[in-house]
């Protein structure tokens, strides 16, 4: 009897102790769970704020151009001589620039000299390959020299104009957006900024979209956030309460008045922001973002 009742307590300690080795394994995994699911909800958290509060606010879309979307322009190395390229509408920088029609061949060098707009068309040159160091304004119909000579007057190169013109846009349709940071926006980047927008043309479905680097941007005055004048790159981070602005140059979107464009501004790594853009009137400083 006393050996029966030995076995049954040795068996019960060995039970209990295997329940507690039992609820010890349990435990470790339940509270292993417990912090995964933390650290997930955390980590959740944290994109769910990025996503939330990193974004861009339009604050005034206004009209800058608007021609047809048939203009081209020519480019010539020499008065009409030499190399000659030609542009449809976009903006051309880099190897875009080089060339044109994307056929492989470089139609241009940086040794442009005079262009040919079409009449009742224009396009911006540019002294840097990014859409800086100086800009020139040429109306259509009209053949300048592009060495800022007596009819160039460049802006915005911060006095260190060149004489080589290394971008440039043919316009057609292009806004000038006004944006800041939403409140509580980390500092962002102008290079993880861009824009995107469809539109109707024609019974077909056209769709733009461009880094506001790449097509050009500033501060409202004209300098970078060094306070330099110059348009921002790479290294340009913009904060809160800052305002700036950036071209939306369009190339397979021509919109005409009454029809809207889904318009949108994205961050890389944080939120995107939609306005659709209603043109009631297409008038060059029309604000199409609070056009009555």
């Amino acid at each position: 009897m006393r050996r029966d009742s030995g076995s049954i307590g040795i068996g019960a300690m060995i039970v209990f102790i295997a329940l507690i080795l039992v609820a010890a394994v349990a435990s470790t995994i339940i509270i292993k769970t417990v912090e995964d699911l933390q650290q997930l909800g955390e980590d959740a958290s944290i994109d769910i704020r990025q996503e939330l509060s990193n974004k861009v606010l339009l604050e005034s879309a206004y009209i800058t151009a608007n021609f047809p979307s048939t203009c081209e322009a020519t480019l010539y190395e020499h008065n009409a001589a030499g190399w000659a390229a030609t542009y449809t509408i976009g903006d051309y920088a880099g190897d875009d620039f080089l060339d044109p029609d994307n056929d492989g061949v470089d139609e241009a060098t940086y040794s442009g000299t005079s262009i040919q707009v079409d009449e009742g068309c224009r396009v911006i040159l540019y002294g840097d390959s990014d859409f800086g160091g100086g800009s020139v304004i040429v109306d259509g119909g009209y053949s300048t020299q592009t060495d800022w000579g007596p009819n160039a007057d460049p802006v915005n190169c911060g006095g260190t104009c060149d004489n080589w013109v290394s971008s440039i846009k043919v316009l057609s349709f292009e806004l000038e957006l006004q944006m800041k940071l939403s409140a509580g926006s980390k500092p962002i980047y102008a290079s993880d900024i861009s824009w995107s927008a469809s539109c109707e043309t024609g019974g077909f479905a056209g769709y733009d979209s461009e880094g506001i680097v790449y097509g050009g941007s500033s501060l409202l005055d004209g300098t970078n956030t060094a306070g330099v004048e110059a348009d921002f790159d790479e290294t340009d981070a913009v904060e809160v309460g800052m305002y700036f602005k950036a071209q939306a140059t369009f190339k397979n979107c021509s919109p005409s008045s009454g029809t809207n464009i889904p318009f949108y501004i994205h961050v890389d790594g944080g939120a995107s922001t939609y306005h659709l853009l209603s043109l009631r009137q297409t008038e060059v400083r029309t604000d199409v973002l609070f056009d009555p």
